[in-house]
């Protein structure tokens, strides 16, 4: 990161899959620079790929996923309940959308699924699904929006030198902390396991 830029790169094994954010709203001008202003950008920031940035020939190898964070107030209604992205939408930051929603259907099955098999689901139990994941969905969202503030559009609004704020940094010099980050991101504040009864089930099916 620097110089405006923000650039991610992960290791998918057979491929890599690269971020570049920009500021929200900022996808037009960027595409009005053309496709190789942005292999340039890319290049400048992660100099390994200047030998594969090439690849991408036209915007059609571009997606463009606009971030947004939020949560609805109420996720059931008398035979509806949502989670995942239907119940809120998770900013890009850390990649937690699917382990938040993987998270929601195991809380669901394990407090739902007698009731599912009988046909007779109350009201109660739907509201205690979301009284059971909405504290982890907010806190993580903070974590998202405080590194979205702090470090995304700090670095991309700044032509100076970044510096990531002391709390990160403190967190990635301490062993003890180090591991915390991932964790969170991976399993939320506590893991969510499925219930003895609803895996014997699942094998058996």
């Amino acid at each position: 990161m620097g110089g405006g830029h923000l650039v991610i790169v992960l290791d998918r094994g057979e491929q890599w899959q690269v971020a570049y954010a920009i500021l929200k709203g900022g996808y037009q001008q960027v595409r009005a620079q053309g496709i190789e202003a942005l292999q340039k950008a890319l290049v400048e920031r992660v100099p390994w790929l200047s030998d594969r940035a090439q690849f991408l020939e036209d915007w059609k190898h571009v997606s463009v996923l606009s971030v947004e964070s939020s949560r609805l107030p109420f996720w059931h209604r008398p035979g509806l309940l949502l989670i995942g992205d239907a119940a809120h939408v998770m900013s890009p930051v850390g990649g937690v959308g699917i382990n938040y929603a993987i998270q929601d259907a195991v809380v669901t099955s394990n407090l739902l699924g007698d009731s599912l098999k009988q046909g007779k689901v109350s009201r109660e139990q739907l509201a205690a699904v979301q009284k059971s994941r909405e504290f982890p969905v907010k806190l993580i969202q903070k974590v998202q929006g405080y590194i979205q503030q702090r470090v995304v559009a700090a670095a991309l609004q700044s032509d100076n030198p970044f510096r990531i704020p002391l709390p990160m940094r403190v967190i990635v010099r301490l062993p003890i902390l180090r591991k915390f980050p991932a964790r969170l991101v991976g399993f939320g504040i506590r893991k969510v396991r499925i219930k003895t009864a609803s895996a014997v089930s699942q094998r058996g099916a």
